[in-house]
């Protein structure tokens, strides 16, 4: 059974702590003077007054009691929730936006998605514009795993926390304690950001667009502070830079780990090899027909379909132009994309490439043991054995997404959208990948759809950020029964 009072102690917590992330907007914005001190300091008062009543409500049993298996679900479902909320707090009362567009903006920008309602980015302050950046890095990496880092008492049963959060079908410790495994993994991500930021400002960018870009780049969310998108950028040496840490933020992070450590050969792990193939085969299929019908010159073809195809793949959804005009087989290939990701333990949206790993080695076993009946067949990954739980795991994840995808779009049709646009919304919004197609193109806002669509596509997103069973156990009333 579970414990409310251990749950809402530990959420108490997590949302005080997070309450602190509004001061950083908060001084730069005295900084800057843009006028939008008051929304964040009114949404660090609100969010700290919050955590702090929850916090008095059960923190004595946070430091009594070990949570269990459900109360580790209920914390990270019900947390990321609430977090997703008070995200949308500075949108509100700065009154740039209203209820549904400020939840759904605050539920893109935690999730790493990177879809916005804001149809015109130049009148927003730059303390909103910085916000924005901020809540998908601290997304990107997972909020749970820095509250796990900053908040030691969480690290006895901060590893079932880690993993329901964590993306892919499994989660690598780095140190044996799971408080340096989370320290660990914020280390690196804090240090790549930093790299990021330093790369850019070599490049002409100013210190506030380049800190914004490394934020959103490093956690695959793709914000942009301009209309342009990643268009904006003249400079080829920027957008190769992009490209390339767009690259690193689809890769597991414990494998970045083992590479920063001297264990180079990690890097040969299948499913890295298995990303990068399709990275290379996509861009190649992308660009054929942009040089068939003579859409740029072949040097310019290449170039274009990578930063899509990286961009779309690493579900950051940056664009340098838009490929909603481009010919079918292109688009296709991209839109393709939505339902790939990037790798387990990275930043990245989708299914994840071990997972398609997974699957084509189970169909594969299914057809040799249909040839062979008496044969026995197991599934190796690197080296080693895939469990038969892992494989069951695989499938009714696949399951959940094709369930998830269909509703998602009917949904999105009865509220009166068309076909093209409620499947590829929905799709970009369950792999966290930004762009859409139909009657939006990849470089539109989502400023025009109807306020519940926003709020079903806002649901959609922290499906795909938490990988659905985080939240979806959070409906089944035998969840909190005995």
């Amino acid at each position: 059974m579970i414990n409310p009072t251990l749950i809402v102690g530990l959420a108490g917590w997590i949302i005080t702590v997070f309450s602190a992330a509004f001061l950083l907007p908060l001084l730069s914005s005295f900084i800057l003077q843009d006028g939008s001190e008051r929304c964040f300091l009114l949404s660090f008062i609100i969010s700290l007054g919050l955590g702090g009543f929850l916090v008095f409500l059960g923190g004595q049993e946070v430091r009594h009691q070990e949570p269990r298996y459900r109360d580790g679900l209920a914390v990270v479902g019900l947390t990321w929730l609430a977090l997703n909320i008070l995200g949308a707090l500075p949108y509100w009362i700065s009154e740039v936006l209203g209820f549904w567009d400020g939840l759904f903006e605050s539920f893109s920008g935690l999730s790493s998605t990177g879809a916005t309602v804001i149809a015109d980015l130049r009148p927003i302050p730059r303390g909103l514009l910085f916000w924005r950046s901020l809540s998908q890095w601290l997304g990107g990496m997972g909020i749970i795993v820095l509250m796990v880092a900053v908040l030691p008492f969480l690290g006895v049963g901060g590893q079932m926390m880690l993993k329901n959060e964590s993306s892919g079908p499994s989660s690598e410790k780095l140190r044996p304690r799971v408080t340096q495994t989370a320290k660990f993994l914020w280390l690196i991500y804090l240090g790549l950001t930093v790299l990021l930021f330093g790369l850019l400002t070599l490049g002409g960018e100013s210190i506030f667009q380049a800190l914004c870009q490394s934020l959103t780049t490093i956690s695959t969310g793709g914000f942009s502070n301009f209309n342009e998108s990643a268009a904006v950028h003249e400079s080829y040496y920027i957008k190769w830079v992009l490209i390339i840490f767009m690259f690193i933020g689809s890769l597991s992070f414990a494998i970045l780990f083992q590479v920063l450590t001297g264990h180079l050969k990690a890097i040969l792990n299948p499913e890295v090899i298995f990303f990068a193939v399709i990275v290379l085969g996509a861009s190649f299929l992308v660009a054929i027909p942009l040089m068939a019908v003579r859409f740029y010159s072949p040097g310019q073809s290449l170039f274009q379909a990578l930063f899509q195809v990286i961009s779309v793949i690493s579900t950051t959804g940056l664009t340098t132009a838009n490929w909603g005009l481009w010919p079918d087989l292109s688009r296709a290939v991209l839109l393709a994309l939505f339902f790939v990701g990037g790798c387990s333990g990275s930043t990245s949206g989708g299914l994840k490439c071990v997972r398609w790993l997974i699957l084509f080695k189970s169909l594969h076993r299914a057809f040799r043991r249909y040839i062979h009946p008496r044969g026995v067949f197991p599934i190796r990954l690197g080296g080693k054995s895939v469990p038969d739980s892992v494989l069951e795991k695989v499938w009714l994840f696949f399951l959940l997404y094709l369930i998830s995808l269909g509703a998602g779009t009917l949904i999105l049709l009865f509220m009166g959208l068309d076909l093209g646009t409620s499947f590829s919304a929905t799709a970009s919004a369950l792999g966290n990948v930004g762009p859409v197609l139909g009657s939006l193109g990849p470089t539109e806002t989502l400023a025009s759809l109807p306020g519940p669509a926003k709020g079903v596509l806002s649901i959609c997103m922290l499906l795909g950020r938490l990988e659905f069973y985080s939240f979806l156990v959070l409906l089944f009333p035998e969840f909190w029964s005995r």
